[in-house]
């Protein structure tokens, strides 16, 4: 018979969910909470529909609300990240309304449910799911006022826990001294204490999870032991150096709770005493076997390739590390391995036009010789360093003309060879001319002052391409961190190897430099456009005369058209805060595109890292691929963009990051490059992966990690950590220590890891990924970047041989700039139909080899092209297994080399065709 249980109104558990509601709304509509909406109304509704189902099934048919399952979703939702997953949330709500009818002793449910569905859904997703980052916490003190005191005012008194209460306050407050002694030497005292009081999280634990009323001791004495037992374990857990202990403490505390109570019942003989107990077991067991079953070695997917490593002493690609970190002004010596993380990147063209792809590295942290170094290639996977006196020399003086950190070619001259950009961290991006077509030899002169680029700057990205469709490559520069100080009324450059004195007692203005927020930093430096005037000059169009006027942690840049109407459209990954993409609208004008929505394409709350541009699922459109952080308290992953235009917003962006494959999930993503590994029409990418190693400063005999120093400063607001001496040391530490790189597979569209198959599978640190085919024998090999050690070279080398075509453009520096950045290339043979485009850059820290290599299933194939002016040409049937050189030769019609692959010989064929429109 179905009974009824009529609403309470002063039933507290209706403010309870009221304010958790109210909060979470709040959290995702306004405060950046890195949760979508969907995720929010599947964990909510799962909840609460598995509460409603339980009581009805185990509870003699009874019909009630179900407001356990609606906290224990509101909490869920607050307390976990589920990254770009779109179907997790259900596993710990699942979880947490289970456990309350499972794990039970002496007739009642010992777990908080959403303590249970928190932690072991943390450890059955593998590392999928996480507490939700700190930084969601930022700027929130005032809620989490609110939410204490809303609990002493209308919970504490109702629920009769205020022993438990504040006898876990003051051990707490005990124990959080204890703490900030035994770490003055590596972060600021009040870090840790502004790091937990200001955190709602805290707030929500003691208050609304600690001192539930259904799973914590009636008792004041047993409410002491428990306030006693929690804080002893999460001391215990601080000194593990865990990332999360006071969640995982309460846990471990009742979980022995549930241990004592089942011997107790066994002791006592209860009638049924076993029935408890194997529901629990049986359970576990069940999740145990279903979590096993999804386990597997992820890097060992098949494949017909391998990496071959080069030997440095063969390569020539060897480096020395310098002195420069000690260089680093003494107030930031603590943090110096941070701040100068990044910068180690490799460009690769034709410099010498010999028909091999020649390398330039910027070193920033290696000797003098090597900081910024030109290695032309021998042709056998030997390189040849070459003195550039004009570049060596002027880094030199890193202190005062910055350090190296963004090489890219490009023929901004359309004179036929490729010139060098050097973009420049804490000093002056430089401009070198190529006058190997002047002169008939190579050699780079500084422009940087006549051509008119100038200003301070933090560039880690910039990209040549034409955007106003004139013939001419225009450029783009990114700058991470801001050029300035922006606590100065003056114009104080940022330079981390001089920062300003203090100018009276307490002055702290010099170290303001640091995001100001983790998932929302506004404070970067802005993005410049130099326009091609064609004489070698450029005019200077900053970034809010264009329509890019944010001030976003610029990493990485890119470009593509993605809304299918002939410009090029900018896509700009930006660090602790949402990406930027630009609409092109013509006449050097740009519109950001961005969601209404946390998780939607330019109101993401991740970390870009890097920009890879292709047809990842085969639809023909521009698909981009965005490496991000999925490590313990940041489980985001990577971005995939799947693309298509879109008539009213120009151009739609889904996250496909899970259909794909490429989460990159459990690594610190850096670089990523794109291109055809296994020669089978599909385009496959290399994910680098490492943040920061102690190889370089060790102190310890086992390494230590950084990041439980960095999680309690995480909990901070603006106030304390965007100031760099508020910094924990670094110095001797590692963060998350040295990663394995992946070799994903494209297998239609979803990828598979292979880098153990392949070769790749040690464990390092790397930054930029360089894809090219530097021996011309039709695969592509692979250069990998290292901020603390000397570049890898590695050799493809194929099992069997493999039907390929091989296509390099040239525009006619007219209608189309010789480099031909935009153009679109269309390969087909039998049924197979790749494309892809001639991009500007190939991810952070790296521009590759701008020819396109791509398997063919017959011996012979068609090649079509649209130029970025929109013309299009179609070729002839073609063989495989050659280089197709084509020229843009008029507006009417293209010329067509078959190149041999030597690179030295004359052309085998020369054939001209009409344009088709």
């Amino acid at each position: 018979m179905l009974t009824y249980r009529k609403f309470r109104r002063l039933d507290v558990r209706i403010p309870f969910s009221g304010l958790l509601g109210l909060y979470l709304f709040c959290g995702v509509a306004w405060l950046g909470f890195s949760r979508s909406p969907w995720q929010v109304a599947l964990t909510v509704t799962t909840a609460v529909l598995t509460d409603f189902t339980a009581n009805y099934f185990f509870r003699g048919r009874r019909i009630e609300f179900p407001w356990s399952g609606l906290i224990t979703g509101f909490g869920l939702s607050l307390l976990l990240n589920f990254g770009s997953h779109a179907w997790l949330p259900i596993l710990p709500a699942l979880l947490a309304i289970t456990s309350k009818h499972i794990f039970l002793a002496e007739g009642r449910h010992i777990y908080n449910p959403a303590l249970f569905g928190l932690i072991v859904g943390m450890v059955l997703s593998g590392g999928e799911l996480s507490p939700a980052p700190a930084y969601q916490w930022n700027a929130t003190s005032a809620l989490a006022a609110v939410l204490a005191g809303l609990a002493l005012m209308i919970f504490v008194p109702r629920i009769k826990r205020t022993p438990l209460l504040v006898a876990f306050l003051g051990f707490y407050a005990i124990q959080m001294l204890f703490r900030a002694w035994v770490m003055r030497y590596h972060i600021p005292t009040e870090t840790i204490f502004l790091g937990t009081i200001s955190s709602p999280a805290f707030f929500l634990f003691v208050f609304y999870m600690l001192t539930d009323p259904s799973t914590s001791p009636k008792s004041w004495r047993l409410q002491v032991g428990l306030a006693f037992a929690v804080t002893t374990v999460d001391l215990f857990l601080h000194f593990k150096q865990s990332y999360s202990t006071l969640f995982p403490a309460l846990f471990i505390v009742q979980s022995v709770t549930l241990i004592a109570l089942w011997a107790r019942t066994i002791w006592r003989q209860s009638h049924r005493w076993w029935q408890p107990m194997l529901k629990a077991t049986s359970f576990l067991l069940l999740a145990l076997l279903c979590f096993s079953l999804t386990k597997r070695d992820p890097a060992d997917a098949p494949a017909d390739f391998r990496f071959t490593r080069i030997n440095s002493e063969f390569s020539g690609l060897g480096a020395q590390n310098g002195r420069v970190l000690q260089a680093v002004d003494p107030r930031l010596q603590h943090i110096a391995k941070w701040l100068l993380s990044v910068g180690d990147a490799v460009s690769i063209a034709d410099v010498n036009n010999d028909g091999f792809q020649d390398v330039f590295l910027s070193y920033p942290l290696k000797e003098s010789a090597s900081r910024a170094a030109l290695f032309l290639n021998q042709g056998n996977l030997s390189f040849e360093r070459v003195e550039l006196k004009t570049i060596s020399k002027y880094f030199t003086d890193f202190s005062e003309n910055g350090l190296p950190s963004c090489p890219i070619f490009a023929d901004y001259d359309n004179d036929g060879d490729q010139d060098l950009f050097l973009g420049v961290s804490f000093g002056e991006c430089r401009l070198y001319q190529n006058r190997l077509i002047e002169e008939g030899d190579l050699n780079f002169v500084d422009v940087t002052e006549f051509a008119g680029i100038a200003g301070p700057s933090v560039c880690l990205a910039a990209v040549f391409f034409d955007a106003d469709s004139d013939g001419l490559l225009d450029l783009l520069v990114g700058n991470a961190l801001s050029p300035y100080l922006k606590k100065y009324d003056d114009d104080r450059k940022l330079n981390l190897f001089d920062l300003p004195a203090e100018e009276y007692a307490g002055d702290r203005r010099m170290f303001h430099f640091m995001h100001t927020s983790w998932h929302r930093a506004e404070n970067g430096g802005a993005s410049i456009l130099y326009r091609n005037l064609g004489n070698g000059q450029f005019e200077k169009l900053s970034g809010a005369d264009i329509g890019m006027p944010e001030t976003h942690w610029t990493l990485a840049l890119n470009t593509a058209d993605f809304n299918n109407d002939g410009l090029p459209d900018v896509y700009a990954a930006s660090d602790f805060g949402p990406d930027d993409i630009y609409l092109n609208q013509g006449k050097f004008r740009f519109k950001r595109l961005a969601g209404n929505v946390v998780g939607q394409v330019g109101n993401d709350t991740y970390k870009g890292m890097n920009v890879s541009i292709s047809d990842f699922n085969g639809d023909s459109f521009p698909d981009v691929y965005v490496s991000n952080v999925h490590v313990p308290l940041q489980a985001e992953g990577s971005l995939v963009w799947l693309t298509k235009p879109d008539l009213k917003k120009g151009a739609q962006f889904k996250n496909g990051s899970i259909r794909t494959g490429l989460l990159n999930p459990h690594r610190f993503g850096w670089g990523a490059g794109v291109a055809d590994l296994d020669l089978n029409g599909e385009p496959d990418l290399v994910q680098a992966n490492g943040m920061v190693d102690d190889t370089i400063d060790r102190k310890f005999k086992e390494p230590k990690d950084y990041w439980y120093v960095n999680g309690r400063l995480m909990r901070t607001g603006p106030e304390v950590h965007a100031y760099a001496d508020r910094w924990g040391d670094l110095r001797g530490y590692s963060i998350w220590g040295l990663q394995k790189n992946r070799v994903m597979l494209n297998r239609g569209g979803h990828f598979e890891d292979a880098a153990d198959t392949v070769g790749l599978g040690e464990l390092g640190n790397a930054r930029g990924v360089g894809l090219a085919d530097f021996d011309n024998d039709g695969d592509i090999d692979l250069l990998l970047t290292h901020q603390f050690e000397a570049a890898s070279l590695y050799q493809n080398d194929q099992s069997e041989t493999k039907n390929w075509v091989g296509v390099a453009l040239t525009g006619d520096g007219q209608l189309v700039a010789r480099d031909a950045i935009g153009a679109r290339i269309t390969v087909r043979s039998g049924d197979q139909t790749t494309h892809s485009w001639i991009q500007p850059a190939s991810g952070f820290s790296a521009q590759g080899d701008r020819r396109l290599v791509v398997g063919i299933p017959e011996s012979t194939g068609t090649i079509r092209i649209v130029w970025p002016d929109g013309v299009e040409w179609t070729s002839s049937e073609i063989e495989a297994g050659r280089y197709y050189s084509i020229s843009r030769v008029d507006a009417t019609t293209s010329a067509l080399r078959a190149v041999p692959l030597s690179g030295h010989s004359p052309a085998l064929l020369v054939t001209t065709h009409k344009q088709s429109n």
